[in-house]
């Protein structure tokens, strides 16, 4: 897994191997936004403890992100790279309680779905909406 920090103007990319393997040879540049929107309240999002991006479609990837995020409502955005020039790429936020990840500690999930073309670079927003709070309790009492 790799972890990437919000902060732009540090190497943020992430090198799809199969992008490489194809024989294009520009790099293409998606921009993602990840926010959290109502009914999502900052003390739910405080409890993930492990934030994964799923790449899948024309680039496939798992990146992991610094969690819980600092800015809430807006966690922040990572720029991806990859060479897939071509077909739809999903990105999908997946926040969970702690690591491993499962379905039983999973908090959240919500996905953007971009196309690939021969633009440089590409912006996106992710809206997280929803939050499974019997996975991913804010306070545990015994």
């Amino acid at each position: 897994m790799k972890l990437f920090r919000f902060l732009r103007p540090l190497p943020l990319l992430a090198v799809v191997l199969g992008g490489l393997a194809s024989g294009c040879d520009t790099y293409h540049y998606y921009d993602i936004d990840v926010q959290f929107t109502s009914p999502v309240t900052e003390g739910q999002v405080s409890v993930m403890q492990l934030c994964l991006i799923d790449v899948s479609g024309a680039a496939s990837d798992e990146v992991q992100l610094a969690c819980p995020p600092v800015k809430f409502p807006d966690m922040g955005t990572f720029e991806y790279s990859t060479f897939a020039d071509s077909g739809p790429i999903t990105f999908t936020f997946n926040g969970y309680f702690e690591a491993p990840k499962s379905s039983n500690n999973q908090c959240t999930s919500h996905a953007t779905t971009l196309t690939a073309s021969d633009q440089i670079t590409q912006t996106g927003t992710i809206m997280v909406s929803d939050f499974n709070t019997t996975n991913c309790p804010q306070s545990v009492t015994q």
